[in-house]
């Protein structure tokens, strides 16, 4: 239901969030590093990197080592709490994703991703609160958007007074929480809430009556609005069991096995699925999201296929196929898929971004700097279309352009110490050492470990000793005291595509 992600900055993430997949935006970004020394840069290129590769043990040590190095990065922090979500750890996801706000509180992605974990946890309430500021910051912000809109659209569990039928169904968002089901008393009848009360009386009526598939469909419900999970997918899997054909139970058991983090079995319901009702394109949208959580990207692509075949203006599942031709290296398929989506809704500046960087990918340049500047048509403060034009800009050895850019790009977010190192690399190489001094120094006072703006720096200090041999202004001399290992030449630029 959700288009793109819970978002990282530097670089973008994955899959997850209240409804089908939430999807990730691209942005280019180049940096100065050096072999010797494991930077900032490193360890969340390398987090990223193994969270692609589902090794969340892995991407967490690397992101927890950046944040060492930047303890004020609210996009690693978001990072961690990504992290932590995949892996079923709702609390210090929470904690991360509240200490990136705390750092940033404009921090749209964070707040997201904050209301996705109150949902699971079922704090619904506070889950709007954070979709609601999310929309404050973005209104463009579609998963948020449509988050909003799921939580609207989820049924309320009553005590049935008489049958009724089964709800729709459920986001598929991932949760590892189970509880052990206890025993409920007369006393606790009294003492508990409503839905406690209804798992109360849905148990007695099925003491009665053992195979009333209804009942157990409902107390699976109640157990649910508890984030019981395992009782749930007991109680459903009766269900399933009394009425073999009913594809919402099925579906809607799948959906749990998944918030569980138990793949398989969400597959073989939701195949089932598909098999008796064959032009289900939710069904094989979502089949397609859990396969891709599987690793399973061929076969994540195939029902992503299908679905459009069954719905061509399926927009989630054409920027699903995007981001996976993108990973997959397939560029050309890619582009035709964003451009489906453009076609579909006329696309916005997170699209038009997408598509710039596809184009960046294949090496066609003019067509990507002719992407980047639509986003910018629809957004003017669009900050990583102009980040991208940038980069394209000083590739090109196009100095002054990149730096209007990054300057726009400086005075829009006022905080982001990349946005200054790049302005320093800029300056440095056209010369302008006095502005390249002061751009690295904003960027050292926004991140005092950024390596690579202090050993540029420190460059800069080293070459103007040479050519004035006067003592360097005291602001200068830190790099040369904290005696760093090597010095990156300012004009030495390296794309990195996010």
């Amino acid at each position: 239901m959700s288009r793109r992600n819970r978002k990282v900055i530097r670089l973008k993430t994955i899959f997850c969030g209240v409804g089908v997949s939430l999807l990730f935006s691209l942005a280019l970004m180049f940096v100065v590093s050096a072999a010797e020394t494991e930077t900032f840069t490193d360890h969340n290129n390398s987090g990223v990197q193994y969270y692609s590769e589902k090794k969340y043990d892995e991407a967490l040590k690397e992101f927890q080592k950046a944040l060492e190095l930047e303890p004020d990065n609210a996009t690693v922090a978001n990072n961690i709490g990504l992290v932590y979500d995949e892996m079923g750890d709702l609390k210090n996801a929470e904690k991360y994703y509240k200490k990136s706000i705390a750092l940033d509180p404009q921090n749209a992605d964070a707040h997201n991703n904050l209301g996705v974990v109150f949902y699971k946890q079922g704090e619904i309430d506070k889950a709007k609160e954070e979709w609601t500021v999310t929309l404050k910051i973005n209104p463009n912000y579609e998963e948020a958007k449509n988050n909003l809109d799921a939580v609207k659209n989820l049924p309320a569990v009553q005590p049935p007074v008489t049958p009724v039928q089964p709800t729709e169904a459920y986001p598929p968002v991932e949760s590892q929480i189970s509880f052990e089901i206890p025993e409920i008393t007369i006393e606790a009848y009294r003492a508990q809430d409503p839905t406690s009360r209804s798992i109360l009386a849905l148990q007695q009526a099925l003491e009665i009556t053992p195979n009333d598939p209804i009942a157990h469909y409902n107390l699976g419900a109640a157990f649910l609005s508890k984030n019981m999970l395992e009782a749930t997918i007991e109680e459903w899997g009766k269900t399933v069991s009394l009425l073999p054909d009913n594809t919402t139970i099925r579906y809607n058991l799948a959906i749990v096995y998944t918030r569980s983090r138990r793949y398989e079995p969400a597959i073989t319901h939701l195949e089932e699925v598909v098999r008796l009702s064959t032009k289900d394109s939710g069904a094989y949208y979502t089949l397609g999201a859990v396969y891709n959580k599987l690793g399973k990207q061929d076969e994540a692509i195939s029902s992503w296929q299908k679905a459009t075949l069954l719905f061509p203006d399926f927009i989630p599942a054409h920027f699903s196929l995007a981001v996976n031709f993108m990973m997959k290296g397939d560029f050309d398929s890619a582009l035709s898929e964003w451009k489906q989506v453009l076609a579909i809704n006329g696309g916005d500046e997170h699209d038009l971004n997408n598509i710039g960087v596809t184009y960046a990918q294949k090496g066609m340049i003019d067509e990507a700097i002719s992407a980047w500047k639509s986003a910018l048509n629809k957004n003017q403060n669009y900050v990583k279309a102009r980040t991208n034009l940038g980069i394209v800009y000083a590739q090109r050895g196009m100095y002054q352009a990149a730096i209007n850019q990054w300057e726009i790009a400086s005075r829009l977010t006022g905080a982001d110490p990349v946005v200054f190192y790049n302005l320093g690399v800029v300056y440095a190489s056209v010369g302008n050492l006095d502005n390249a001094a002061i751009a690295y120094r904003r960027a050292l006072e926004l991140n005092p470990s950024f390596t690579e703006a202090l050993n540029n720096l420190g460059a800069l200090y080293l070459d103007n000793q040479r050519k004035s041999k006067t003592q360097a202004p005291t602001t200068w001399r830190k790099p040369i005291e904290l005696r760093l290992k090597y010095v990156v030449a300012p004009s030495k630029l390296t794309l990195k595509y996010r």
